[in-house]
């Protein structure tokens, strides 16, 4: 149960992480610095870009091969930039056509993409031949008092 416990916390870590950065900096490049909503939602997805990546590279899958961060981060940018699209355009309907304030357009697009980006990140930039599906990361990390049998 343990083991569930941890996959399931860095999951949600991996996701809270960024997306708090994301909302902190689309508040400070809108409240404070003034920035139209677009222009601080871009930023601060670019500023989010690199949290983004530091937590999946060393945090998600500190065990994976480290030898060809060049091709991961040309991998990881592409699904970057394209959820950074998407996030865009969710932010822009929500605010313009919905009229949801800025930081709750935000903090929503922000959520649901990560969610849908760890998936993403983690399958298309960070994946591996050797890598446990969740269901067997879940077996193997089962108490024996609750029946880890195959």
């Amino acid at each position: 149960m343990e083991g569930i416990r941890a996959l399931f916390a860095r999951l949600f870590y991996s996701v809270a992480i960024p997306a708090a950065i994301i909302v902190g900096c689309v508040y400070i490049f809108n409240s404070l610095g003034n920035v139209i909503f677009l222009g601080a939602t871009i930023f601060a997805f670019a500023i989010g870009f690199f949290a983004i990546y530091l937590v999946f590279k060393y945090w998600i899958n500190p065990e994976e091969d480290h030898e060809t961060p060049h091709q991961q981060l040309a991998r990881f940018m592409i699904v970057f930039i394209v959820t950074l699209g998407i996030n865009t355009e969710i932010v822009y309907f929500m605010v313009s056509y919905f009229e949801i304030s800025l930081l709750v357009a935000q903090t929503v697009s922000a959520v649901v993409l990560a969610y849908i980006s760890f998936y993403a990140y983690r399958s298309l930039v960070f994946y591996s031949n050797h890598r446990r599906t969740v269901a067997e990361e879940m077996r193997a990390n089962a108490s024996p008092l609750v029946g880890n049998n195959p």
